[in-house]
């Protein structure tokens, strides 16, 4: 196999979806290569673009409508758009590509995708000749995951409910903690729930992970004048979170590393095998010394220690500088990144805080503000600090771990970024139209066109009017087209403003993911995407893949849908 294949399928296999349609459709314009085109097409779908993935691969199948992996990943392109639209006309197009391969190849794949599809359409009859086919081509002694995974589905289209059971509690056992294969075996019968019975015991052996985001207090400051954390209620604490871990039954977290409820959260989950998602507001070293060190250095150790465990994404890698909104961003960044995992396996996460009730009655803004934007509130558990104290204070509540004068201007902003390159003359006169009257309007705190790349930047100060803005650029340009042209991608983070002008790490970054989004999407950074998927109502969020930016550093980006 080609090296320039090789690492397209690697970057696919690792999420980099967008790297990969970039790479694909650069080669593709001197190669012919199937195994090439399949690459493209894939990466095409899992990156939020089944329909063009379907236009690119028809042909492609045509010419070897034999060849399995074709018809595999052409198969799933249309019970994606099945699962999209609810179209019948997918779901049937997706069996027939399945069961054609199946009756030419004998591949045990496509033929329980081709059975399941068939009882998805009511062929109930179909469906089980075909999985009695595919009981007959595995081993029963099998160990293999996937084989007992499809053997457990066989099993059920048969509506053998001992044998299905058997066959998926031992996948169960030996998918062990790999979230990927449970969650696709559990979306898998969360789809077929839909349209045969599958029973709820089989439901509980697949049963997705419990995901759980966690905010809490620090250890109190040693200059802090009325206790709410002191140092030694840590072991009651850390009994707390670990019996609520227990209760949520979760398995994968998401939090910060601050010493105190952070730190102790994160233990408890890793001595319960769970997984755990640090995110830090700023670059290490001052998260160290404004939120870990003031403690003592065996908290210092603890954080080495977990963050050497579980993987750290930062809001910003710059600096702290007394920017106390990076704070709230990243606790509203936590909150909407257990949102988006919980999605995945169609699911609501849980919240989990360790919270002095006094202190959240008596607080203006911060913390308290910041949980009412939790969108789940009967999924709600806080742990009260006040109640393990001898006395509760209710006088001043001491010394403000923060809120320092910022010694930058560098507040945080959300970034439009307008891609305006394939759009018309008239269609790009339009939009800068739009732009200009908004801005003499006052309504656009910055923007900056750059005519010679036909893009230009906005910054706003709120997130709800950066998306205002993007649904009156989408609303500027026609939709009738078969496929949009106006490119739109999104990022938030602290940017330096100075004589009229704003850079930094934030500005650089939504550049790099305005060059690997595709044409005519509406695309998000990993944490403008969190903030959104707290908003249901208004936006819904699909997975679009990583890109790597400087230093091999990658970042997760979403696809945007407006509702």
């Amino acid at each position: 196999m080609p090296e320039s294949i090789q690492h397209i399928e690697n970057l696919i296999n690792h999420g980099r979806f967008l790297e990969a349609r970039t790479k694909a459709e650069e080669l593709l314009k001197s190669s012919t290569d199937t195994r090439l085109a399949q690459l493209y097409a894939l990466a095409l779908s899992k990156s939020g673009m089944p329909e063009a993935a379907k236009e690119f691969l028809e042909p492609v199948y045509r010419t070897n409508p034999a060849d399995p992996e074709t018809a595999g990943i052409l198969g799933s392109i249309f019970k994606e758009l099945f699962k999209k639209s609810q179209q019948s006309t997918f779901a049937l197009q997706s069996r027939d590509t399945y069961l054609k391969n199946f009756v030419t190849t004998q591949n045990y794949y496509t033929g329980i995708n081709a059975a399941s599809m068939s009882a998805m359409i009511m062929q109930s009859g179909k469906s089980r000749d075909i999985a009695q086919q595919v009981i007959s081509m595995i081993k029963p002694e099998t160990t293999d995951f996937w084989e007992l995974a499809t053997l457990g589905e066989a099993y059920m289209l048969l509506k053998d409910r001992a044998n299905s059971i058997s066959c998926y509690v031992k996948a169960r056992k030996a998918a062990g903690t790999d979230w990927g294969k449970i969650t696709s075996v559990y979306n898998q019968l969360w789809l077929l729930n839909h349209y045969i019975p599958v029973s709820g015991e089989v439901m509980k052996v697949f049963n997705p992970p419990g995901v759980v985001a966690f905010v809490g207090h620090m250890i109190d400051h040693p200059e802090r004048k009325s206790p709410r954390f002191p140092p030694e209620l840590e072991p009651r604490i850390k009994e707390a979170i670990r019996s609520s871990i227990r209760t949520l039954n979760a398995k994968i977290g998401y939090c910060s590393l601050a010493c105190g409820g952070d730190i102790l959260f994160a233990e408890a989950m890793a001595e319960e095998e769970g997984e755990v998602n640090i995110f830090l507001p700023f670059n290490q070293d001052d998260f160290l010394d404004v939120s870990v060190r003031f403690a003592g250095e065996q908290w210092v150790q603890r954080f080495h220690d977990l963050r050497q465990k579980f993987p750290v994404r930062y809001v910003t890698n710059e600096g702290y500088e007394g920017h106390d909104d990076l704070f709230t961003l990243q606790s509203r960044v936590i909150f909407g990144s257990a949102v988006l995992r919980s999605a995945v396996h169609h699911a609501v996460p849980s919240l989990l805080t360790v919270l002095s009730e006094v202190d959240l009655k008596r607080s203006t803004g911060g913390t308290r503000d910041t949980i009412r934007l939790w969108p789940y509130p009967d999924h709600y558990l806080n742990i009260n600090p006040d109640v393990m104290l001898a006395t509760t204070a209710e006088g001043d509540n001491g010394t403000n771990e923060h809120s320092p004068v910022p010694l930058t201007d560098r507040p945080v902003h959300y970034l439009v970024l307008a891609d305006l390159a394939f759009l018309k003359t008239m269609e790009k006169e339009r939009v800068y139209k739009l732009i200009n009257q908004r801005l003499d309007e006052d309504r656009i705190p910055y923007a900056a066109p750059d005519p010679a790349h036909d893009n230009v930047l906005m910054a706003f100060e709120y997130e709800t009017a950066a998306m205002e803005m993007v649904r009156a650029l989408i609303d500027a340009v026609p939709t009738h087209k078969k496929e949009p042209e106006l490119k739109i991608t999104l990022h938030v983070g602290p940017v330096l403003r100075h004589d009229g002008d704003i850079k930094g790490e934030a500005i650089n970054l939504i550049h790099t993911l305005s060059t690997l989004s595709p044409r005519g999407a509406l695309c998000a950074s990993s944490q403008f995407a969190a903030l959104l998927a707290l908003d249901a109502k208004r936006y819904a969020i699909e997975y679009a893949g990583i890109v790597t930016g400087k230093e091999q550093a990658e970042f997760p980006v979403y696809k945007v849908v407006l509702k």
